[in-house]
């Protein structure tokens, strides 16, 4: 199914900006629906793929202009159903299709899907950072959204004291929670575009091995190390932020790891499939990916090994 729909995209180069902003609006169209909203974040990937694919299947300017136009479509799709939404709305939805789109244009210039990881990685950080300076109360953002979140569900028995310390709670993390979807959503996008690029090359077992590779490497795993550190004995805001995203790449690190014990037999196929099974799964996710970090995290510090034939 997967090379059929790459094998579409890719036919006439019109297609991938029709594809891009039915996408874009469609994603914004299925939160509408609570029948639809578990499929969001798949589609979301997938339409923020579609950009990827073009870049490196045809060159750099369909590229971002299949990310503008989906981009743009479900900005406008967003106007018209909510006016009224937070500021970073906008953005957001900019940087999730520019941003794989971009790391697409580093990927073909380059050849090593681990520096766009990396690359990755650096930008969610530095872009938390931005927020931080940039933003009078960072934290207080969230408040007013959260606030109306809590009324939507009219729980009984919170006093106002007790209701405002909820969501000074729930409010000081939500950034290092962006951060963290932000990342996943950008390099999983690229993983999806480029893996469909794959499947129209004479390369079996390429993207398998470039996946296998991933690493964060010393600098990024020293950094990572003493960011964890930190987050252990100071309640800084934007270390705990910071912390949030590293756990999110230790775990495409983890992942990585995981298909190529996999690839080596040290992994079963049905391990490999509980693994992502348990990963979409609510409070299961949580503990699954800390096992991942960890794993990604040990990982990261093993001698770097010639990847398994898949």
């Amino acid at each position: 199914m997967h090379r059929a729909i790459a094998a579409w995209l890719t036919e006439h180069p019109w297609r991938p900006l029709i594809a891009s902003a039915l996408c874009g609006a469609l994603v914004q169209l299925m939160q509408q629906l609570p029948l639809l909203q578990l499929t969001v974040l798949p589609f979301t990937l997938a339409a923020c793929a579609i950009p990827v694919l073009s870049v490196l299947r045809f060159d750099t300017r369909l590229g971002l202009a299949a990310a503008a136009v989906g981009a743009g479509s479900q900005c406008w799709i967003v106007y018209l159903l909510a006016p009224m939404v937070m500021a970073g709305t906008y953005p957001g939805i900019v940087l999730a299709f520019f941003g794989p789109a971009l790391l697409a244009v580093l990927l073909k210039r380059t050849g090593s899907l681990n520096l766009c990881f990396q690359v990755a990685v650096l930008t969610t950080g530095l872009l938390l950072a931005l927020v931080h300076v940039a933003l009078p109360d960072p934290v207080g953002v969230w408040k007013p959204v959260l606030a109306e979140l809590l009324n939507a569900m009219q729980p009984t028995g919170l006093s106002q004291a007790d209701r405002d310390a909820f969501l000074a709670a729930v409010a000081r993390p939500m950034w290092g929670a962006l951060g963290a979807f932000a990342l996943a959503t950008v390099f999983g996008a690229l993983l999806l575009g480029r893996w469909w690029d794959s499947l129209l090359r004479s390369e079996p077992g390429a993207f398998g091995r470039e996946y296998q590779m991933l690493r964060l490497g010393v600098a990024l795993g020293i950094a990572v190390t003493v960011l964890f550190l930190l987050a252990m004995t100071s309640d800084a805001l934007l270390i705990a932020w910071l912390a949030t995203v590293a756990l999110m790449a230790l775990t495409f690190q983890g992942l990585a790891a995981a298909h190529r014990s996999r690839a080596g037999g040290r992994l079963k196929l049905g391990w490999l499939a509980a693994i992502y099974l348990l990963l979409i799964v609510p409070l299961s996710n949580i503990v699954t990916m800390f096992v991942l970090a960890s794993w990604g995290f040990v990982d990261n510090w093993l001698r770097p090994r010639r990847p398994a034939s898949p």
